[in-house]
């Protein structure tokens, strides 16, 4: 849409993120690192019905990092001030959960 953070977000994952962050990024949100064979339409959440890839907004000062909610296929992105700030913080996000640490 025409909302900022969403559009830095897509942004960021075309232009900075290689093959392997985008698959953290997908782990991240979706559970699975693979984009099901018949594309994103068919994704499913963990109760098996399906679930869109969605992005929330939230407020930065409650939540200063991405979270993930996989059994919905949502991303809760904060609303950052800058594309810059989005970048670091998702980066540190996806990196992180890779190795189980969790930033609530």
């Amino acid at each position: 849409g025409d909302d900022p953070v969403c559009r830095w977000f897509w942004e960021v994952v075309r232009e900075n993120f290689d093959q392997e962050t985008r698959a953290r990024l997908l782990q991240f949100v979706t559970g699975t690192a693979g984009v099901p064979s018949r594309g994103f339409s068919v994704l499913q959440g963990n109760d098996g019905n399906i679930r869109k890839f969605s992005i929330h907004g939230v407020d930065a000062s409650q939540y200063p990092f991405p979270r993930s909610h996989t059994c919905f296929n949502r991303i809760d992105l904060p609303d950052y001030k800058s594309k810059e700030e989005l970048h670091e913080r998702l980066k540190i996000a996806v990196s992180t959960s890779a190795t189980g640490f969790d930033m609530e």
